[in-house]
């Protein structure tokens, strides 16, 4: 992974030193104990997906950037995660001398992810894909899929829920919005396979 990120910052004409700082910065932040899931292994996931379609990537830099800063501020109780994740981005992008368009187009991405909707944007093919990226987990087996509640039950017991399926609905409930996406099937498979429905 780190290869990864010192590839796409040469790619950006970033220095090296630069470089090499930032990721110390980006794995500490994705190896915060209290995180269950934003972890570094789901940016691996991430990676492994774009590298099976970065055929149909328009941007590939854009994208991977937006992978690599899209969680990098997690904290269980704030409600502005991905805005803070959005400064840290800006502060990279200040050292790396990026481009203001780079800046607003990973931002822009960074942002989608509150909601994961891409309603007046279906034709940017860049943004769906990487929204599916990331929300990719909820299309895994139904084997992988119940081991969910124990990666989640870390952040929803700091979020003081009672019952991981009254979080697992709050933490899922922007899915009921999406319409270019199937993985609300199976989402909804699990959910009634945690209530017992047959």
């Amino acid at each position: 992974m780190e290869s990864e990120w010192m590839n796409l910052c040469e790619s950006l004409c970033v220095f090296k030193d630069t470089a090499k700082d930032w990721w110390s910065i980006i794995s500490r932040r994705y190896s915060e104990e209290w995180r269950a899931y934003h972890t570094l292994s789901h940016i691996s996931h991430l990676l492994e997906l774009f590298s099976q379609w970065r055929q149909r990537i328009a941007d590939l830099d854009i994208v991977q950037l937006a992978i690599f800063f899209h969680d990098i501020v997690y904290d269980p109780m704030a409600k502005d995660n991905e805005w803070q994740s959005v400064i840290l981005f800006k502060k990279f992008a200040l050292d790396g001398k990026l481009s203001e368009e780079i800046v607003e187009r990973v931002s822009d991405m960074i942002m989608a992810t509150v909601t994961h909707s891409v309603e007046n944007k279906k034709e940017d093919l860049d943004l769906c894909l990487f929204l599916d990226f990331d929300m990719a987990i909820l299309g895994q087996e139904m084997q992988y899929m119940m081991t969910m509640p124990r990666k989640f039950d870390r952040n929803i017991v700091i979020m003081k829920r009672k019952h991981i399926l009254k979080g697992g609905l709050r933490y899922w409930s922007p899915l009921l919005n999406l319409n270019t996406s199937t993985t609300l099937k199976i989402y909804e498979t699990f959910m009634r396979h945690q209530q017992g429905i047959t």
